[in-house]
């Protein structure tokens, strides 16, 4: 017994062997664990397969979404994997349809796509940017799920079901402007401008104004003609844009595009001559902007014909070529009914992207200039200040308009059938009638102080006057062009009611006329000497009506408006967006 007993002692204190049985005891929790480990490897590659099969589901069936079904059974049995894609109708399969109620053990998974549309807008949230169901279709969601395969798992859990999802659209760009197009000209008015912008005298009639006007380029052949000119070895067309080049070197370019009539080549030759050996300098991205088409190796082109005005482009790089800048001219003559015009013109600084023609996604924006404008007319009085001469001071602001791509709806059967959306907001204007300091103009980070303005200063009479207009009710106005608009190269105008014509009138109506004669206030002449002031003032609504339409137009402004085209648009091939 003792010896029995002493046996038990030693093998109760004995530890020798205690690593393998507690190794014995947890082997199967690593095993277990390893397991675990194995089949979450195996359901990650697998989720990330998944993925990959949806993303490139979305990108097949956004490429011809009435087709989207078939089109997933191909390119799945391309891959070798046999999927069923349900249907509103069933299910479709490589060997053809089945019922909503059949088995589908046989298929390794089950995809399914929602159609509609996309707007790729960076102000929108991501996920709110897929319309599922919306009319016209434009993008897809395609998902698929499969069961997980496990290997370890299987003997106490039930294999969870698989799900990705991907989203894709058809890739949309459109081509577009904005501006302000001429209309009723004098000749004399844009001649004095534009000369006065280029440092040179100008010559050119209405009919060369006319015929500029009309004459389109197309940027990308004109740009890639541009570089060769240049012997530039830039790789992009952005590296084309940000180049500064001359501006007879930009006529020169312009002179020598095809399809331009005798009379548009004869024109930019005479201002070429006109500006002798001025080495004025523009820099190309302030005229255009090209979008995703800028990375585009110079010379490959598009298939997206981006057009301009052969007058947008001259205006457009004199204005860019005076940025920041002060312009002053007399305008004596042209206009008639004054007898004498004294323009000071500011142009404030373009920030990057502010071109007036465009290439663009939703989205993509274009912008006129923003211009400050003192002009001092003078002309002869009526009634019973007939033979005085009246001063009128004016002075007008305008924020650049904008033009911002809202939408581009791709309807099928064609990679130009498509309509486009544009959002449109006027240049917002304030139009006084006062004295300025013309040094103030061109700072563009404070507004200038408008102070009340002598009129009449005769020995005997003394007239003053102090006027202010705010075009403060402009709204955003949308536009819509159709297929046939954008064949057409169709301009749409947006215009709110405080037009020019209406601003110059309330302008006249609101002036506060202050008059005095020998130092003393006037009695029972007050009455009569402020109608006569006011008949004057309303007889040069019209003169100075047309004056300010010419003078903003060549800049490619309008109060209260906006002159928007879209020249082409593409829904080309389908790309990922989710």
């Amino acid at each position: 017994m003792r010896i029995v007993k002493a046996h038990l002692q030693r093998f109760a204190i004995d530890l020798s062997g205690n690593i393998a049985i507690m190794a014995a005891l947890s082997a199967p929790l690593i095993l277990y664990s390893l397991g675990l480990g194995v089949d979450y490897g195996m359901m990650t590659l697998q989720q990330r397969r998944l993925q990959q099969l949806s993303d490139i589901g979305a990108i097949v069936a956004a490429a011809d979404i009435n087709h989207a079904a078939g089109n997933l059974v191909a390119n799945f049995d391309e891959n070798g994997l046999n999927i069923a894609v349900r249907t509103d109708a069933g299910y479709a399969t490589k060997n053809g349809s089945l019922p909503l109620t059949a088995d589908l053990e046989q298929f390794d998974a089950i995809a399914d796509f929602t159609p509609g549309t996309y707007l790729a807008d960076a102000s929108v949230p991501l996920g709110s940017r897929f319309a599922a169901g919306t009319q016209p279709y434009d993008a897809v969601k395609v998902g698929i799920t499969q069961k997980a395969e496990l290997t370890f798992a299987t003997a106490f859990a039930a294999a969870p079901n698989l799900r990705a999802v991907g989203t894709a659209s058809a890739s949309k760009l459109a081509a577009f402007s904005i501006g302000s197009r001429l209309a009723s000209l004098n000749g004399g008015v844009l001649n004095t401008l534009l000369g006065s912008l280029l440092g040179t005298n100008l010559s050119l009639k209405v009919a060369d104004y006319e015929a500029l006007t009309s004459a389109d380029i197309k940027l990308l052949p004109f740009l890639d003609m541009l570089a060769t000119d240049l012997n530039l070895t830039a790789g992009t067309y952005d590296e084309v844009l940000a180049t500064d080049i001359s501006y007879p070197r930009l006529l020169k370019t312009l002179g020598k595009t095809g399809g331009l009539t005798p009379t548009v080549t004869r024109a930019l030759d005479a201002i070429e001559k006109a500006l002798g050996t001025s080495q004025i300098k523009v820099r190309l991205e302030d005229l255009f902007d090209l979008g995703p088409t800028g990375e585009r190796v110079v010379g490959s082109g598009s298939k997206l014909s981006a057009e301009a005005s052969v007058m947008d482009i001259v205006s457009a790089a004199a204005i860019a070529a005076n940025q920041k800048k002060q312009v002053s001219a007399n305008l004596n003559g042209p206009v008639p009914g004054l007898a004498t015009v004294k323009l000071t013109l500011a142009i404030g600084e373009m920030p990057k992207g502010a071109a007036s023609n465009g290439i663009g996604a939703v989205g993509a924006t274009v912008r006129t200039a923003q211009v400050r404008l003192a002009l001092e007319v003078s002309t002869l009085g009526i009634n019973s200040i007939a033979g005085l001469k009246v001063r009128v001071p004016l002075y007008l602001e305008v924020a650049h308009a904008e033009a911002r791509l809202a939408s581009i709806t791709c309807l099928g059967n064609g990679a130009r059938n498509a309509s486009v959306g544009v959002d449109v907001m006027p240049g917002v204007a304030e139009l006084s009638l006062g004295d300025v300091d013309p040094n103030a103009l061109v700072n563009f980070g404070s507004a200038p102080r408008v102070t009340r303005a002598t009129l009449i200063d005769a020995p005997l009479l003394d007239v003053s006057g102090l006027a202010h207009v705010n075009l403060t009710n402009l709204s955003k106005s949308k536009l819509t062009f159709q297929p046939a608009d954008i064949a057409a190269k169709t301009i749409k105008n947006v215009s709110t009611k405080d037009t020019l014509t209406s601003a110059m009138a309330s302008l006249v109506k609101e002036t506060d006329i202050q008059v005095s004669i020998l130092g003393l206030g006037i009695g029972l002449s007050k009455t009569v000497v402020q109608s006569a002031v006011a008949d004057t003032l309303s007889a040069l609504t019209k003169p100075l009506d047309e004056l300010l339409s010419n003078l903003l137009t060549l800049l490619g402004i309008k109060i209260g408006e906006a002159d928007v085209r879209v020249t082409d648009v593409r829904c080309q091939q389908s790309v990922l967006v989710q």
